[in-house]
């Protein structure tokens, strides 16, 4: 897809791969971005960018932004349903209102928005989705977060196949990201091994759009990883150990 002149929504857009993603797109020609963040203060100023304030884990949020995006950009040619946040921790009990909230955000919204576009839109879209590399190997302290990645990349794969002529989706699989991401997750939060930058992401995001891929993996050694635990089986295993190892202080 060219992004020339593109019209593009993205959402968890104030910070981390979100904010470096719109920074890439607006290196185009007439790209128009209207960018969604709990707090439209941390949204870059640019004649190109519309900030907009929003919650995506509430519906009448969702239904609300699809509108506005008619009104102020005049169509979408590429949502990125990229806002997320995870919990690092040893969950100390079954709360409720806890996994609502993580499930709202990570699942229920990119899942919403992907259903409403595809049953309402009359021109053809791009849908983007940030995952995770968790939702392919879940880790000791994120066992809700990955649950939810792994929730989108399994809704995805099936719905593929009921996607309206011309409507199509690409997820993108990042490792741990050097971002805010990790601070909001908890206290003293370890970013796992490997980890990369948002700017890496975004490039890789960035190409993705311009190639029609279908999946991108910003991460050559993760992909690596995962085509040689096919063969020894036992890598990924140990990698899990040596995580959950690190949650030995949130235990006392």
């Amino acid at each position: 897809m060219e992004l020339k002149n593109k019209r593009i929504v993205i959402t968890g857009a104030g910070s981390g791969i979100g904010k470096e993603t719109m920074l890439q797109v607006l290196k185009y020609e007439g790209v128009k971005v209207l960018a969604c963040d709990l707090n439209e203060k941390n949204i870059l100023s640019h004649p190109n960018v519309i900030p907009y304030k929003c919650d995506v884990s509430k519906k009448e949020n969702l239904d609300k932004l699809l509108k506005d995006a008619d009104k102020k950009l005049g169509g979408i040619d590429i949502f990125y349903a990229n806002a997320g946040f995870a919990y690092y921790e040893v969950i100390p009990n079954a709360d409720w209102e806890r996994i609502d909230r993580i499930y709202s955000t990570n699942v229920f919204s990119p899942l919403y928005c992907l259903v409403s576009l595809n049953h309402s839109r009359k021109e053809p879209f791009l849908f983007v989705v940030t995952a995770s590399a968790m939702s392919h190997l879940s880790l000791p302290g994120y066992a809700l977060y990955s649950s939810t990645k792994a929730a989108v990349r399994s809704f995805i794969d099936a719905f593929r196949f009921e996607l309206k002529p011309g409507n199509r989706v690409m997820v993108v699989y990042p490792i741990a990201t050097r971002t805010q991401f990790f601070d909001a997750a908890g206290k003293k939060v370890p970013v796992p091994f490997p980890s990369q930058s948002p700017e890496t992401v975004a490039k890789k995001v960035v190409k993705g759009i311009e190639s029609n891929a279908k999946e991108v993996y910003p991460s050559l050694l993760f992909r690596f990883i995962q085509i040689l635990d096919r063969f020894l089986f036992f890598i990924l295993p140990i990698y899990q150990k040596i995580e959950a190892s690190k949650l030995v202080s949130l235990k006392k």
